[in-house]
């Protein structure tokens, strides 16, 4: 549902609360502290190793000005909750997603320039992850 919320707002209003982040971070971070282990069972390496990858990877796209900073912290907390593993899974999925969306605008709008449109990246990372706890919790077993 978390990822729901912020997938609207972001497709609403072309960004990310921080709130928002926060209030999945901090349980997080307990239970990392707290139990070794992650709100998904992941451990502590795993959620650390998720949360650099996935900020990591979307930084080149923030320094070029094509990605937002929210986005690059959505991935970063989302990377946290999944792990390491699961979060590769999470951006290939958001970006095939993202490149989905591009197409779909070009077609509709026509020519299209960076600074004319920005799509909601966060709508394309809760698709990647909600997929992603998909296949860890359902298909996977979540092991």
């Amino acid at each position: 549902m978390w990822a729901v919320v912020i997938a609207a707002f972001d497709l609403r209003q072309r960004r990310i609360p921080n709130l928002a982040l926060v209030l999945v971070v901090a349980p997080a971070i307990v239970s990392l502290a707290a139990y070794g282990g992650g709100l998904i069972g992941v451990s502590l390496l795993q959620s650390l190793g998720g949360c650099v990858f996935a900020g990591a990877l979307l930084v080149p796209g923030y320094l070029a000005r094509q990605v937002g900073a929210g986005d690059v912290k959505l991935a970063a907390v989302m990377g946290l909750l999944l792990g390491l593993n699961n979060s590769l899974m999470m951006l290939l999925v958001s970006g095939v997603v993202i490149g989905l969306m591009a197409l779909v605008a070009r077609l509709r709008l026509g020519k299209l320039r960076s600074s004319d449109y920005r799509l909601p990246g966060g709508l394309a990372l809760a698709i990647g992850f909600v997929w992603s706890l998909w296949t860890h919790f359902v298909r996977d077993g979540g092991g």
